[in-house]
């Protein structure tokens, strides 16, 4: 048995794995995202369609799945593809440039 560790960074490429019968699989969050699969029928706890994690958030929780998901011999020799969308990708109009928010005084409740 092995565990099938997965860093999220920030990238978006897909992600790819090859589960053998007996690998567990678990994912750990170097920088904040959302992920999303299709597969969470084969993998115990379910893989969730979509998820947000926090930067070295792992899933799934180690404290209650200190080996990652729980092998499955139906999972053996198939590729999964997962998504990965970091947070700084999801929002690309926000820029980390410093700037001025010009806040309008104008009068509320008039007409």
């Amino acid at each position: 048995m092995s565990i099938v560790v997965v860093p999220l960074t920030d990238s978006t490429a897909p992600i790819e794995v090859t589960m053998g019968a007996t690998d567990t699989l678990q994912f750990v969050a170097q920088v904040s995202g959302t992920f999303t699969s299709t597969y969470s029928k084969y993998f115990c706890p379910h893989l969730p369609h979509t998820k947000s994690l926090n930067q070295n958030e792992t899933w799934p929780n180690p404290t209650n799945y200190p080996e990652g998901t729980e092998p499955n011999p139906y999972a053996a020799g198939k590729t999964y593809t997962f998504s990965w969308t970091p947070d700084g990708v999801k929002q690309p109009h926000l820029t980390s440039t410093p700037g001025t928010i010009y806040v309008d005084t104008g009068t509320l409740g008039h007409g």
